[in-house]
């Protein structure tokens, strides 16, 4: 089955429209103490507006995204209040409630592409969302030493995806995204925007 992109594309610009977002450190960080910090945070939750696009489709919806070490709750909301997407990950099974059905499966991936079409690499994006690349990711920096964009290395099921990051808020102790761009390098119409309004790190 696949879900349908419940919104048009003029949606798309209401995502970033409403209230500022962070501007960022006013001095550079120091990038190996930054990136030591961002392995440490594993428990956290980020609440905001999430935007995908596939060529003429589009969904806009609000995003809340809870993660531990052991489990992952992801939630997309329409504007009227109503969940679109509820995706759990725990004792390693993974569940998608959408359209009044729910689906499971072993692997997270899996499941998405399966009832989505969207082929992303969760365990991955778990990390990039913080702006952690992997040991084979290449990255550029930006005038600050925080990462600019990043694109996948040696990464099995990492599709094409292209990562753009902006507005780092101080979170504690760490510098964290509060916007992200995912592009799909061979189909630029096609990309992922996370707007996060809120990080609280538990």
């Amino acid at each position: 089955m696949r879900l349908r992109l419940l919104f048009c594309s003029a949606l798309l610009s209401l995502l970033y429209g409403c209230s500022s977002l962070p501007d960022g450190p006013e001095r550079r960080v120091d990038l190996p103490e930054q990136l030591q910090a961002l392995q440490q945070v594993n428990k956290w939750k980020i609440q905001g507006k999430m935007a995908l696009r596939a060529n003429e489709q589009a969904i806009s919806a609000t995003l809340v995204w809870r993660n531990s070490p052991e489990a992952f709750h992801f939630r997309l909301t329409n504007l009227l209040g109503i969940t679109l997407i509820n995706m759990r990950y725990a004792d390693d099974v993974a569940s998608l409630e959408a359209d009044g059905e729910t689906y499971t499966h072993a692997d997270p991936q899996a499941l998405i592409k399966q009832t989505t079409g969207w082929d992303l690499p969760v365990n991955q994006l778990l990390n990039w969302v913080k702006g952690l690349p992997g040991a084979t990711d290449n990255y550029t920096l930006n005038n600050k030493d925080l990462l600019a964009t990043l694109v996948p290395g040696d990464c099995t099921g990492c599709g094409n995806w292209e990562v753009s990051y902006a507005n780092y808020g101080l979170v504690g102790e760490t510098w964290l995204p509060h916007s992200l761009l995912l592009t799909d390098i061979k189909q630029p119409n096609t990309f992922i925007k996370f707007r996060i309004d809120r990080w609280t790190l538990l």
